[in-house]
């Protein structure tokens, strides 16, 4: 099968997953062409594609330019092949269970604004990049952080992704391909 990995991401963490998702997919023999969401032309052709995964990430509430318009451009095609949708949220990491119900209505907001129906979704937490951000915004992340129970050693950055979750997803994610084939 050969699989569209498409994502947004604003600090590489999303890219961190959807690499790590095609280097599962393609050990198990599958064609995965990956391509950030901002690389893409309108004129983007899904033709010779058997299935897909698309990812963003969220920041100050919102998923990265371009991802809704990827997805909206071609829902029909999505809705018509074996999908998955993955977001990426630091929320989803949090002690309080109304942060995590938050995280993960990102993804049920946006599938429906879209009216893609994937056959997979998943939330996944990210990385606090603390040397990536200016001041303002490492404030406002140790803040966040501190009062989730996160690292606030802004000398160092801190990834909170799992790794577990990210090869559960993917799995599958394969197994929905072998039924669907």
């Amino acid at each position: 099968m050969h699989i569209l990995m498409v994502y947004g991401t604003k600090e590489g963490q999303t890219a961190s997953i959807a690499e790590r998702m095609a280097q599962l997919m393609r050990e198990r023999g599958h064609q995965v062409t990956t391509r950030p969401v901002r690389d893409l032309p309108d004129s983007f052709s899904t033709a010779g594609f058997d299935a897909a995964i698309v990812g963003g990430s969220i920041h100050v509430g919102a998923y990265p330019a371009g991802l809704r318009s990827f997805v909206t451009r071609h829902r029909d095609w999505l809705n018509s092949v074996p999908t998955g949708f993955f977001t990426v949220c630091m929320a989803i990491h949090s002690q309080n269970a109304r942060e995590r119900e938050a995280a993960r209505a990102y993804g049920t907001r946006f599938l429906a604004a879209t009216h893609w129906q994937p056959d997979l979704v998943e939330t996944f937490a990210g990385a606090v990049k603390y040397t990536q951000y200016n001041f303002l915004t490492r404030y406002v992340m140790k803040w966040i952080t501190r009062r989730e129970g996160g690292s606030t050693d802004t000398a160092h950055d801190h990834e909170y992704t799992d790794w577990d979750a990210v090869a559960r997803f993917t799995r599958q994610f394969l197994e929905a391909l072998t039924q669907s084939a």
